[in-house]
């Protein structure tokens, strides 16, 4: 009887034994992983505009904006800044040569598209992240999600060459832009120009501050710029959309006003 108790207390120990090894194998194992995820989530993230409202007055010639701010980084972390406009039905016609005339042959419009988009990186986006994550997150020109409209003459198929297409030619426009233009100081302060041309949209301008670590996004946070029209400018563009049939009566006969005027000229 002895014998058997003392032989039970002895496995008893041994399970105590294999329990504290065991245990402290996994504390081991998934304490890093713990203080890395508590890093990440004490991960701090601050930015600012050093304006926040833009004018649009008849003399407007463009904007240059200054986003600023300051991070926890670590060496090799990035930083991600993208602005994006109000987004617009942008249609797109491909010209051929028929009878020795250049013609619209082919069109597509592309639906919830943004006006203007500017992303900026402290290093090329595929340096910073895979394309996977990039997708996902839907971070440069070639990651914008493009809707054909009902109606396009093109196929789903035919999309990647004409998105290539309105790529180039928004870039020509100055709306679109990407660039490795963030600079960072210190090791924790970052700052950003971000140029608004002289033909963007009014609305809100959506901005977003993205800080990557070893290829993954640690945290984001956002801000609004306001493009708003003011002055004669901002008169004329409340009173075209609110009044549309009678501003396009009042634009036919003011173009009929100045043909007439110019033709009294030449015969004077």
């Amino acid at each position: 009887m002895q014998s058997l108790c003392l032989t039970s207390h002895l496995l008893t120990l041994y399970i105590r034994r294999v329990y504290t090894m065991l245990t402290a194998v996994i504390c081991a194992l998934i304490w890093p992983a713990i203080l890395s995820s508590q890093a990440v989530a004490s991960s701090v993230l601050v930015a600012d505009l050093n304006e926040k409202e833009v004018q649009i007055s008849t003399d407007f010639n463009g904007a240059s904006l200054l986003l600023f701010g300051t991070i926890d980084r670590d060496i090799g972390d990035d930083v991600v800044i993208i602005v994006e406009g109000p987004p617009k039905d942008i249609a797109i016609r491909l010209k051929s040569r028929v009878s020795g005339i250049w013609i619209n042959t082919e069109s597509a419009t592309l639906t919830n598209t943004p006006s203007f988009y500017q992303i900026s990186s402290t290093r090329p986006l595929n340096v910073i992240a895979s394309t996977r994550i990039l997708e996902n997150l839907q971070l440069g020109l070639q990651h914008l999600p493009f809707t054909l409209a009902e109606g396009s003459q093109i196929t789903e198929g035919e999309l990647a060459d004409w998105k290539t297409a309105l790529i180039r030619n928004m870039q020509k426009a100055n709306l679109w832009n990407e660039n490795n233009d963030v600079l960072v100081r210190k090791n924790v302060l970052f700052r950003s120009d971000i140029s608004l041309p002289a033909n963007v949209l009014p609305g809100n301008y959506n901005v977003r501050i993205l800080h990557f670590r070893s290829g993954e996004l640690v945290t984001e946070t956002k801000s609004v710029i306001v493009v708003r029209k003011s002055g004669l400018s901002a008169d004329i563009f409340e009173f075209a959309h609110n009044y549309s049939p009678a501003y396009g009566i009042l634009a036919i006969l003011f173009a009929v006003f100045m043909g007439w005027g110019a033709a009294r000229v030449f015969r004077g």
